[in-house]
């Protein structure tokens, strides 16, 4: 398990006596980029909010850099995770109040805000990223006043801010347009290629799976039904079995594009 970054065995999910995932089987080694896709519902969010132990599986195994969930203690795993996730939403009334770099600063310490002095080391890290990310003309801004593009900048910056050995990207780009996505999805490339870092980018947009995505996994309705590299996973035949209509698959510089036939 020396490579192992994650890993499920026969997992399963209810929820009020109904299966949200179905004996699902995934594993993911170092050095793999994945992007895990499926219909709204599939069950996408329900499985990787496992990770940092927002959801526990109901039946099955899961392990996380090589430890099992109920044998180890999970916040050592929760300290090295990065995420950037809907589920942040609940955070929405926190995150308004924050000053930005104030919030990309506390992801240093899996918070949201500061309520801790903050060494001159860990100050001065989070401000490089604030620039790096290109927020630097934000800075002193309320959280609240951002563009939803800016926004989710502001948080996958905070994510990173402790380096993680694995970063989470749930849906990030969901609710952004054309030009704040493509914006955004420029910044994953660069960490993703500059800093080594892992990612599971996850979505239902096929055109957001990135050059530096290696392998694809689909759901649906709760069923991993597709998982391995992406170029044999993303074919016409799979995709229109999984959306139910005839779509085609077009690459272009390493990026998938779907035109519905």
């Amino acid at each position: 398990m020396e490579n192992e970054l994650l890993h499920y065995e026969n997992i399963c999910f209810r929820r009020d006596g109904r299966h949200i995932l179905d004996n699902v089987n995934w594993h993911i080694e170092k050095g793999e980029n994945w992007a895990l896709l499926g219909l709204n519902g599939a069950g996408k969010s329900t499985l990787l909010s496992m990770i940092p132990a927002y959801q526990i599986p109901t039946t099955g195994t899961l392990r996380v850099f090589g430890h099992e969930f109920g044998k180890y203690a999970w916040p050592k795993i929760k300290s090295r995770l990065g995420f950037v996730s809907s589920a942040l939403g609940q955070f929405q009334s926190t995150l308004d109040k924050q000053v930005v770099e104030d919030v990309v600063i506390s992801g240093a310490f899996s918070s949201i805000g500061i309520y801790q002095d903050v060494s001159p080391e860990v100050r001065e890290r989070g401000m490089q990223l604030f620039y790096e990310f290109g927020l630097g003309h934000l800075e002193g801004h309320c959280f609240y006043t951002l563009s939803a593009g800016e926004q989710r900048r502001v948080l996958l910056a905070r994510s990173i801010m402790a380096n993680p050995d694995l970063l989470i990207l749930d849906e990030p780009c969901s609710g952004l347009d054309l030009p704040a996505r493509e914006r955004f999805l420029r910044t994953v490339s660069t960490l993703v290629e500059e800093q080594k870092t892992p990612i599971i980018y996850v979505s239902h947009q096929i055109e957001e799976i990135l050059p530096a995505i290696t392998h694809v996994a689909i759901l649906r309705e709760g069923k991993m039904v597709h998982a391995g590299l992406k170029h044999t996973v993303l074919t016409d035949e799979n995709l229109s079995d999984v959306f139910g209509i005839p779509v085609q698959v077009v690459w272009k510089d390493d990026r998938p594009w779907v035109i519905v036939r």
